[in-house]
C-alpha cells in the first residue's frame, strides 16, 4: 500500500472511485466533468490536499481537503465559475430543483468557517473502492491525512461533517479514531449533519 500526494495524471482514476463509492449522492449525480474540476482544484490549488493510496497498480482510495476551508472554495469558484456552470448542466437535466437549490447555495457559499474551531482544516472527502473495502485502506487514509496536516505546519485541529442518521458505521469509523462532536446542524433544510473534531498532537 503507497499513500502519495495526487497529481493531475490521477485525476480519472480518482473520479472513477468516487463514482464507484458513493452512488446515489448528490455530486456523483452531478456526473464525471463536474467531478474532474473538483478534484482538480484540491489538486490545482495551493490551500488545497488531496491523497491517493494506491495497490495492484492502481488507485483504490483517496482523501481530500484544505487547510484553509474559510478561503478554499471561494477560490475554487472564483476561478473556475464558468467551467462549473457548464458542467452543471447533466446534473439540471437529472434533477434540476435540487440541483439547482444545491448550486444556488454554492453561489452564495463563502466558506465553511466555524467559529468554535479555530485554526482547524477541513476534510472533504474519503472514499474507498467497493471492492477493496475491508482492508483498513479508510483507515490508512484517515491516519495518512492527518500526518500530512501536521507535516505542513498550519493547522491544530482537523474537522470534518457526515450525516447523522442512518450513517452509524460511519460515525462510529470516526468516534474511534478519536474524533468527538462539536456540533450539529441542517444542510439543505433537511438533512441533519454531524461535525466532528479532532486536534492534531504534534
Amino acid at each position: 500500500m503507497l499513500i502519495r500526494n495526487a497529481n493531475i495524471n490521477d485525476l480519472d482514476e480518482i473520479v472513477s472511485v468516487h463514482m464507484l463509492a458513493f452512488k446515489g449522492f448528490f455530486l456523483t449525480n452531478m456526473g464525471e466533468p463536474f467531478l474532474k474540476l473538483l478534484y482538480q482544484g484540491f489538486i490545482g490549488l495551493e490551500k488545497g490536499v488531496i491523497r491517493v493510496v494506491e495497490m495492484d497498480n492502481k488507485i483504490v482510495g483517496f482523501s481530500a481537503g484544505t487547510v484553509s476551508p474559510n478561503t478554499f472554495f471561494s477560490e475554487l469558484k472564483s476561478t473556475n465559475w464558468l467551467s462549473f456552470a457548464f458542467a452543471s448542466i447533466l446534473g439540471i437535466l437529472r434533477s434540476p430543483i435540487i440541483t439547482l437549490k444545491k448550486l444556488y447555495g454554492a453561489l452564495f457559499y463563502k466558506g465553511d468557517a466555524v467559529e468554535s474551531i479555530e485554526n482547524g482544516a477541513l476534510l472533504s472527502s474519503i472514499a474507498v473502492l467497493p471492492s477493496y473495502s475491508g482492508k483498513s485502506i479508510g483507515a490508512e487514509l484517515l491516519k495518512d491525512f492527518e500526518n500530512h496536516i501536521l507535516s505542513l505546519n498550519i493547522n491544530n485541529q482537523l474537522y470534518l461533517t457526515t450525516d447523522k442518521y442512518n450513517n452509524d458505521r460511519v460515525v462510529s469509523f470516526y468516534k474511534n479514531a478519536g474524533f468527538n462532536i462539536d456540533s450539529e446542524f441542517s444542510q439543505s433544510g433537511r438533512r441533519v449533519m454531524y461535525r466532528f473534531v479532532k486536534k492534531l498532537q504534534r
